[in-house]
């Protein structure tokens, strides 16, 4: 599953659809780290895809998931 493409479901995400994935999905973490995008004014996102662990590629960017705050999934951003 590392290797797949999960732009779609990031997308998802930053447009505001409802959620409809299976906590801890591959497909989970995309949709929420599109919402993650959209609430903090970054691009929509592109060439989404998980990598080790808990964190995930997205716009050339990696972040990683930190737990939710105020009802919402954090993410922070990792620098290699």
């Amino acid at each position: 599953m590392a290797n797949s493409d999960l732009t779609e479901y990031a997308r998802e995400g930053f447009d505001q659809v409802p959620a409809r994935y299976l906590e801890s999905s591959a497909a989970w973490y995309a949709y929420h780290l599109g919402r993650h995008l959209y609430v903090t004014g970054r691009d929509e996102p592109h060439a989404v895809r998980m990598s080790r662990g808990y964190t995930i590629r997205a716009n050339g960017l990696l972040f990683r998931h930190v737990g939710t705050c105020d009802g919402r999934q954090q993410f922070q951003r990792v620098y290699e």
